[in-house]
């Protein structure tokens, strides 16, 4: 009877594990950004999402927040200016214990020659999972000078005819010469494809001894040669 339950216990591990790694690897991660400029008022949005759970930072005129969602509903609301401002006591109790002596220059270049081959894999697997869904922008801008507002808007002109070929990207620039003036909207969503592809190198990197020990003593937590 234990070894059966045992078993059944562990089978519906099993299942959960595959699961996950399953919705690692076919379930990818959007980042999007929006933001909107007025004389008015402005604010913006960025919103990581990963299935149905995601996370957003909404910032506007007096208002900075963080959302939890969980299938498009908010179930946790937390002000960013509330958090920082608890950020100084905690602070204060940890600069209340013994300061801990800085690591010379030199370990520092040498944990980052150690780290570099992970860091680099890990960069390259991310790169090759990175996915532009959307890069969209309408900006009317006014200057100082009217010439300086020509030069940029023939710059951002030639951009945008090098870029046509691309439907992700649409980007227009209106000039406006006769008055100072910056208004538009901006708008970027990109998509993180096989995320279990750049867990890979991640859990890789940190299973190894020398790498763990690295991180601790950049950390602070580890003491030189440790």
């Amino acid at each position: 009877m234990a070894a059966t339950l045992l078993f059944f216990i562990l089978l519906v591990v099993a299942v959960i594990l595959l699961a996950l790694l399953l919705a690692l690897y076919l379930v990818p991660v959007t980042v999007e950004t929006v933001a909107d400029c007025r004389q008015e008022s402005a604010w913006a949005t960025a919103t990581v999402a990963w299935g149905i759970a995601a996370a957003r930072v909404r910032v506007a005129d007096g208002v900075q927040v963080l959302e939890v969602l969980l299938a498009g509903r908010r179930i946790m609301v937390r002000d960013i200016q509330e958090m920082v401002a608890a950020k100084p006591e905690e602070e204060k109790e940890e600069k209340a214990e013994e300061p801990k002596p800085a690591l010379p220059p030199g370990e520092y270049l040498s944990a980052a020659a150690d780290l570099w081959p992970h860091i680099q894999r890990i960069f390259a697997a991310f790169v090759r999972s990175l996915c532009l869904e959307t890069l969209r922008g309408d900006i009317t801008l006014g200057l100082e000078s009217p010439a300086d507002t020509g030069v940029i808007y023939g710059y951002c002109t030639a951009v945008r005819y090098a870029l046509w070929p691309a439907e992700a990207i649409d980007f227009v620039m209106t000039p406006v010469f006769d008055r100072e003036v910056f208004e538009g909207t901006f708008t970027l969503k990109v998509q993180i494809r096989r995320p279990l592809l750049i867990l890979i190198p991640v859990v890789r990197a940190l299973l190894q001894k020398q790498v763990r020990q690295r991180l601790r003593q950049v950390s602070g937590r580890g003491a030189p040669g440790a």
